[in-house]
Formats: structure tokens, sequence, C-alpha cells
């Protein structure tokens, strides 16, 4: 065989993995790039607040004596503040992007999305909320929580959700096998 050959059966066999890799890619990059407008860096602002009144009601809900004051929540004993990349949306977008770059068909990709987001950024209020406890009770074992085992978390999470996503996506009838 030439070798113009096996390269274009290589690529020819490899096809719909690469352009999951490019859309995928592409995606990604598009949301770093998105981000660093100012526009979306205020309005990602308010998104942290909104994280911090939320995570203060689960708080007050959980007996705890709490304040918030924009994005930080404070009490007697402890305080903890939301910045960027305590907020799930890097988490959220990967799953995102995952699924939209996946050949799956629209509604399957739209109830996907919506239902994996949402658990995401329900669990980053569990994070919130737990980081708030740890830091008061056992402050040795926060930056521990917070760097390393809440991001791995949420790596694991995206990862399993969108491979869940994968297999509901590709159940059912043959044709819910076609791509869009």
């Amino acid at each position: 065989m030439q070798p113009t050959r096996t390269f274009i059966s290589w690529f020819v066999a490899r096809a719909p993995a690469l352009r999951f890799l490019l859309r995928f890619g592409a995606l990604l990059g598009a949301f770093y790039v998105l981000m660093n407008f100012p526009v979306v860096d205020r309005a990602f602002y308010q998104y942290l607040c909104v994280n911090a009144r939320v995570s203060n009601a689960l708080l007050h809900a959980l007996g705890q004596d709490t304040a918030v004051a924009d994005v930080t929540i404070h009490s007697a004993r402890y305080s903890v503040s939301i910045r960027r990349g305590c907020d799930a949306i890097e988490p959220a977008w990967f799953f995102c992007a995952a699924v939209l770059a996946f050949p799956a068909p629209w509604r399957r990709k739209l109830i996907g999305l919506a239902a994996g987001t949402a658990f995401i950024l329900l669990l980053n209020l569990a994070r919130i909320v737990s980081l708030y406890f740890i830091g008061m009770e056992v402050p040795a074992y926060f930056a521990t929580a917070h760097l390393e085992l809440w991001p791995a978390v949420f790596i694991l999470t995206a990862l399993l959700l969108w491979i869940g996503w994968i297999r509901w996506s590709r159940s059912g009838s043959p044709s819910s096998h076609a791509a869009p």
C-alpha cells in the first residue's frame, strides 16, 4: 500500500472521533474567549452573587446564622467568598461542549444539556455549603477540600454525566442513532 492510501484509510476510519475532538476543542476555546469579554465578566459577577445568596439560604436552612454581602457569606465564626473558579461554570461547559460535539439528535442534546448543567450547578451549591462547614469546623482541611477534592469531584461528575448521557442518547430506536 502507498503511504497516501494508508493515511487516507487511517483518517477515514477515525473521522468521527476527529470531528468530535475538533468540535469539542472549538467549543472549549469559544468558552474561554467569551469569558474574557468585560460584559460577560460583569454578568458573571451577578451569577456569583446569586450563588452566594442561594448558598446562604441553604446555610440558614441548616441552622447557621449567616449573612451575605455581594459574593461573601459570613458569620461570627467564619466567612467564605465565592470567586471565579468557585462557580462550576467550567465543568458545566466542559459537559455541554462534550454533549454538543457528540453526534446525537438535538432533542436528546437539549435534554442532556438541561439536566446535566442543572445537576452540576446544584452540586456546586453543595460544594459551597460544605466548604463553609469545613472551613468553620476543620480549617486545616479547607485547602485540600477546596483545591483538590472538589475539583476532582467536578471533573469526575462531568465525565460520568457525559458517559451516562451518551448511553441514554444511544438507547431506544435505531433512528435515535442518526446524527442531526
